[in-house]
């Protein structure tokens, strides 16, 4: 029997903030958001920026933080869009 925990069980979460209007956190999966960030890092024209950052989260627990930032043009309708990654830090360690 496997002591690994589920990486279901901390799921990551997504931020997205469009022209200033912040979106409901969303929590998805690990591999969702590791799909995200590795797509945005393979697509220059489309990500003006992609950041990542380990540090504490507010109740102790170590976070990786995934920033990206669309470039302007991307989204019809709309002039700035980032997403933002929350990942435990043990989920990524559990794989």
């Amino acid at each position: 029997m496997s002591t690994k925990t589920s990486i279901n069980v901390r799921p990551a979460t997504l931020f997205t903030q469009v022209d200033g209007r912040n979106f409901h956190p969303e929590p998805i999966s690990l591999y969702a958001a590791l799909s995200g960030i590795r797509k945005a890092r393979k697509s220059p024209k489309a990500v003006d920026a992609v950041n990542v950052y380990a540090f504490t989260g507010r109740d102790g627990s170590a976070l990786h933080v995934a920033y990206v930032h669309y470039a302007r043009g991307h989204w019809s309708n709309v002039d700035d869009v980032f997403d933002v990654y929350e990942i435990p830090t043990g989920a990524l360690t559990d794989l």
